[in-house]
C-alpha cells in the first residue's frame, strides 16, 4: 500500500506531506484546487514522462517521494527483480524518489539507489495502477489477453503449463537450429574441415613430448658452451693428475709423511686427517673429470638437428598455443571441431525433425488454450456488462474478439481485443478509440470487481464520477468500498455519495500567501468529513439540512 506522499515544488504545491491508510481514501475539493496535481505527481513518481513545466515557478527542481509498505506476497513476487538490480528489500518498505530539473533532466531512485526509467516503470507496475483520462496502461490492447487469462486463471490449468514448457523448448531448439544453419554450408564446411585437419596433422606430426622443449633448450645452451666446458674439465684434470707438478702425487706423499708423524702430536694427527680427506675428495673429482671427458662435445650436424627441432616446436607454439599443456588442449578442441563439422549436417536434420514435432505439439496445445478462452469469453462479457449496469452504464455494449495472431508466443497464438460502445446506437469499436477518462475508470472498477489477482496493487481513480450522479454515484461508491476490502483504493471525486463510503477523507484546497497561490491537503476527522460532504451537496456551509443529510449519509455508508 502507498503509505506516504511527499511533494516539493510541483506545480502549485510548495511542500506537501500526506500519511495514507489502507482501505478506501477519497480526495475532494473545489474545481481547480489541485486534486489532479496529486495524480500527476504520483504518475510522475511512478515513471510518467518528465515535464519540466510542472516545476514550481522560480524553482530549479521538483521532488516527489512515495513510500510503499509491501505485503509478503508482493515481496516474494518482486524479490527476483530487486536481486537482479542489487536493490535492498529486506525491510518490506519501498521508497521511490524522483526529481525533475529545469533543464529537463530527471533522476529516479528506489531505496536510495539510482535506477533507469525502464526499471522504475517495471517495479511501479507491481505497486499501483492509475485510472483516468491519460492513465489506462492496464487496458492497453496488448494487456487484454492478460485480463482474460486472469479471469480464467489460465496459469493454473495443466494445458497452459504444458504449452509454456513446449513453447520454451521450441524457442530454444529454434535458436539452436538457426545458429547451426547460419554456420552450415557444404562447401564451406569442407574447406573448414580441411583447414582443421591440416592443423591437427601439423601438431601430431611433431610428436612432441611433455618437457621436450625445455630439455632441448638446456642442451642447446650446453652446446653453445661445449668448448669452454671441455677445456675446463681437461685443464683441471691435467693440473690434478697429469702435469709434471702432479698435485695428486704430491698430496699423497705428504699425507703418508704426516701419517708417520701423527702419533707424536694431536695437531699433527689432525693435519694428517684433513690431508687424507682432501686427497680422497680430489680423487673423486679426478674420476668425475675423467668420466666426463668428451661428453660435452657436439658435432656441427647434431647441434643443427637440435636447433631445427627447437625451432619447429617454437613455431607450433607461436602459431597455436604457448606451452605443451595449452597445445594439447587446443589439439583436443580441434578434434572436437572435426567431429562437429563432420556431424553438422546430421545434427541439422535431427534438429529440424525435433522442431517439426515440437511445432505440432505447440499447435495442439495452443488450440486447447484457444478453446478454453472461447468457452470463458461469454461469461466474462456478461459479468462485465452486469457490473457496468450497476455503475450507471447500462447502455454499454461489450464484446471480446478472439483471433489468431501472426505467430505463437508464450501465451499461445490468440489475439484478444476488447470492443465496446458506451452509448446506445453507437458502433462497437476498439476500447482505446471510444473511452473517456470517467468511462475508463468505471470500466476498470467493473473489471476489478469481477477479476481478483494474486496480489492487489493500490488502485487510483481519477474522474470516475464523470457523467454520473444520484443512484449511479452511490453504486460506484459502494463498489469502491467493496474493492478496498482487498486493496488500497484512492479516488478523486466530486460526488458526495461516493465520498461518504470512504474510510479516509482528504480535502485539497488552494490558498494565497504573500501574493502566491499554493495547493494544500488536509486529512479530515469525522466532523470535517461531514462538513466537507455537506458542502459538496450544498455550497452553503451553514446549511443545517445539508449537514444533517451528510451525517446520515456518512453513518449509513460507513456501516454498509
Amino acid at each position: 500500500m502507498l503509505k506516504q506522499i511527499y511533494i516539493q515544488d510541483f506545480a502549485l504545491i510548495d511542500t506537501l506531506e500526506l500519511e495514507l491508510e489502507d482501505g478506501f481514501t477519497v480526495f475532494t475539493g473545489e474545481t481547480g484546487s489541485g486534486k489532479s496535481i496529486l495524480i500527476d505527481a504520483i504518475s510522475f513518481a511512478l515513471g510518467k514522462r518528465a515535464d519540466k513545466s510542472f516545476i514550481r515557478r522560480g524553482k530549479e527542481k521538483s521532488t516527489i517521494e512515495l513510500t510503499f509498505f509491501l505485503s509478503e506476497q508482493l515481496i516474494e513476487l518482486i524479490k527476483p527483480i530487486f536481486d537482479e538490480l542489487d536493490l535492498d528489500l529486506e525491510t518490506g518498505v519501498l521508497s521511490i524518489r524522483r526529481q525533475i530539473y529545469s533543464d529537463g533532466k530527471s533522476i529516479s531512485k528506489i531505496n536510495s539507489k539510482n535506477v533507469t526509467m525502464s526499471n522504475l516503470r517495471l517495479i511501479a507496475s507491481y505497486l499501483a495502477n492509475i485510472h483516468g483520462q491519460n492513465e489506462f496502461n492496464e487496458l492497453d490492447e496488448q494487456n487484454h489477453i492478460n485480463i482474460l487469462d486472469s479471469y480464467i486463471k489460465i496459469k493454473e490449468k495443466q494445458d497452459y503449463i504444458t504449452y509454456v514448457n513446449l513453447y520454451k523448448e521450441f524457442i530454444y531448439k529454434k535458436k539452436e537450429y538457426e545458429k547451426l544453419k547460419s554456420e552450415f554450408n557444404k562447401d564451406d564446411n569442407q574447406t573448414k574441415l580441411e583447414i582443421v585437419n591440416h592443423k591437427i596433422e601439423e601438431i601430431e606430426s611433431l610428436k612432441l613430448k611433455k618437457g621436450e622443449d625445455e630439455k632441448i633448450s638446456s642442451q642447446l645452451e650446453i652446446a653453445e658452451q661445449s668448448e669452454k666446458i671441455n677445456n675446463t674439465i681437461n685443464g683441471l684434470y691435467q693440473e690434478l693428475y697429469s702435469n709434471s707438478s702432479n698435485i695428486m702425487k704430491t698430496l699423497k706423499r705428504y699425507t703418508e709423511e704426516f701419517e708417520e708423524l701423527s702419533h707424536l702430536d694431536k695437531k699433527l694427527a689432525a693435519i694428517h686427517e684433513k690431508l687424507n680427506n682432501e686427497y680422497y675428495n680430489l680423487e673423486e673429482i679426478v674420476y668425475d673429470l675423467r668420466d666426463n671427458m668428451g661428453r660435452y662435445e657436439y658435432e656441427d650436424n647434431s647441434k643443427e638437428e637440435l636447433e631445427n627441432r627447437y625451432n619447429q616446436i617454437n613455431y607450433v607454439f607461436s602459431k597455436y598455443a604457448q606451452g605443451y599443456d595449452e597445445l594439447m588442449k587446443y589439439l583436443k578442441a580441434l578434434k572436437n571441431k572435426v567431429y562437429e563439422l563432420e556431424n553438422m549436417e546430421i545434427r541439422l536434420k535431427a534438429l529440424k525433425q525435433e522442431l517439426t514435432q515440437l511445432h505440432e505439439q505447440v499447435q495442439i496445445y495452443s488450440k486447447k488454450l484457444t478453446e478454453i478462452r472461447k468457452d470463458n469469453i461469454p461469461k466474462l462479457e456478461q459479468q462485465i456488462i452486469k457490473e457496468l449496469d450497476t455503475l450507471g452504464m447500462g447502455d454499454t455494449a461489450f464484446k471480446i474478439d478472439i483471433s489468431y495472431a501472426d505467430s505463437f508466443n508464450q501465451k499461445g497464438r490468440d489475439k484478444i481485443l476488447f470492443l465496446v460502445s458506451f452509448n446506445k446506437g453507437e458502433e462497437i469499436k476498439q476500447f482505446s478509440k471510444v473511452a473517456s477518462g470517467g468511462e475508463i475508470s468505471r470500466f476498470m472498477l467493473a473489471l476489478k470487481n469481477v477479476i481478483s489477482s494474486d496480489f492487489e496493487k493500490t488502485m487510483i481513480f481519477d474522474e470516475i464520477d464523470t457523467g454520473i450522479s444520484g443512484l449511479a454515484s452511490e453504486r460506484v461508491g459502494r463498489k469502491l468500498k467493496n474493492i478496498s476490502s482487498k486493496r488500497q483504493v484512492l479516488c478523486i471525486t466530486h460526488q458526495a455519495q461516493i465520498a461518504s463510503f470512504a474510510k479516509n477523507h482528504i480535502e485539497v484546497y488552494k490558498t494565497e500567501e504573500n501574493g502566491s497561490t499554493f495547493t494544500r491537503a488536509e486529512v479530515l476527522d469525522k466532523t470535517g468529513r461531514v462538513k466537507q460532504i455537506a458542502q459538496m451537496m450544498d455550497s452553503r456551509q451553514d446549511s443545517i439540512k445539508a449537514l444533517e443529510h451528510a451525517k446520515e449519509l456518512v453513518e449509513k455508508n460507513s456501516k454498509n
